[in-house]
């Protein structure tokens, strides 16, 4: 066994969140070890093609990290959001509500980024910061935690020493297995199909919301002429959809969405995901917290995803600069309690709103129809709760840090 070494925190996890996060204590002046089971090279070929939208305050943590350079990013605003349905009964796309703001002297409310840019930008940060030791393809296989310290034991038989571990090791996490960690689930007996478009026609920074029987259709506006999709599915719809050849795909995929995108054709292949609400009970547990996709994933559906990991980061980076300032043990339960008290509310409310929105939207009860029908008019016809609406997804709501701000 290889000496153990002392660090002041350590990572698991170097994907999105747990970079965001490793660059973002670097820049308060904290030591950060990061370790990974794969490589850069692995971790961009995984989520090739993979898109996210990013609400205003998370844009606003990219800038004060000195990270926000929107044509290096391939970023794209979104300047309008339209919301329609579609009956089984006809063809026609039905208008309920039209979020514009391009007339508006306030930045968007939300971007679209792709996955290949945000990675490599992140990458290259981390590369060149001297606060950041990464640790690629270093599998965590055991860890012992006391009063102290936790140890923990590497793939390749080292060792590293911490007061507190953050984990970031995505929705499927090892170390929450392995610690036994109560979550909270529910299986929305839906997939998600998601990919790209190339098309004919500009969208005009145009985002679409398309509330179907079988589930929402999102199209979504990324640099030139293209688009993203996420299309939530009943399972053996979507498997069967998944697996049909492109024409095919395409032609259904334009049946349901009308005359949005001209010519469309896949950039790239279609993936597949299944979709459930799962969240852990409790996100610390003794000198250990837990982050982003490991804590909480949520529906698609709000595109609140990675919005919601790194309001984890930014709260939990201000958690650490206070306990840093009273001279606390940075992995004492008092410091975790505060960040957990912090942000349990706001993960149980984001899981909650996507759960009931999803269930609202993707059900053919008359009722409910009638229901969703009457909230999207009064939302068309009040300019204050389209205020509301915009400032959720901006992310401009609850008590932020000051990353956010």
């Amino acid at each position: 066994m290889k000496r153990s070494k002392k660090k002041q925190i350590v990572i698991v996890g170097a994907g999105l969140i747990g970079s965001v996060m490793a660059i973002a204590l670097a820049s308060k002046g904290f030591d950060v070890t990061v370790v990974d089971g794969a490589k850069h090279s692995d971790r961009v070929e995984r989520n090739k093609g993979r898109t996210y939208a990013l609400s205003r305050t998370s844009k606003n943590l990219l800038f004060n990290l000195g990270m926000w350079d929107p044509k290096k990013l391939n970023v794209s605003p979104i300047k309008n959001i339209v919301l329609s349905t579609k009956k089984d009964s006809d063809d026609l796309i039905h208008h309920l509500a039209e979020f514009n703001e391009e007339s508006s002297s306030i930045e968007p409310s939300s971007y679209m980024i792709e996955d290949f840019y945000l990675r490599n930008m992140l990458a290259s940060e981390i590369n060149k910061n001297k606060k950041i030791q990464l640790l690629d393809s270093s599998e965590v296989i055991q860890d012992e935690t006391n009063s102290f310290e936790t140890k923990i034991m590497l793939s390749d038989k080292s060792s590293i020493r911490t007061e507190i571990l953050i984990i970031s090791d995505g929705r499927e996490s090892g170390f929450a297995k392995r610690l036994n960690k109560r979550f909270f689930s529910k299986s929305y007996n839906q997939v998600a199909i998601v990919g790209n478009l190339s098309h004919d026609n500009a969208h005009n920074f145009t985002a679409h919301q398309i509330f179907l029987s079988g589930g929402p259709l999102a199209i979504l506006p990324l640099q030139g002429k293209r688009s993203t999709f996420v299309w939530s599915l009943p399972v053996e719809i979507g498997k069967k959809l998944s697996d049909s050849k492109r024409e095919k795909f395409i032609n259904y995929l334009m049946d349901n969405a009308g005359d949005i995108l001209s010519n469309p054709s896949l950039v790239g292949e279609k993936k597949i995901f299944p979709l459930y609400l799962r969240f852990l009970r409790e996100s610390i547990d003794n000198r250990k917290i837990f982050i982003g996709d490991s804590s909480q994933a949520i529906h698609p559906l709000a595109g609140q995803g990675l919005n919601i990991g790194l309001r984890d980061v930014a709260s939990l980076v201000d958690t650490l600069i206070k306990g840093k300032k009273l001279g606390l043990d940075l992995g004492s339960i008092d410091l975790l309690k505060t960040y957990e008290s912090w942000r349990s509310f706001d993960r149980i409310s984001l899981a909650t709103y996507t759960d009931l929105i999803n269930a609202l939207f993707s059900n053919n009860n008359f009722y409910l129809k009638a229901i969703r029908e009457f909230g999207m008019s009064a939302i068309e016809k009040s300019q204050l709760l389209k205020s509301f609406f915009t400032k959720e997804a901006a992310g401009e709501y609850g008590d932020l840090p000051d990353l956010l701000k």
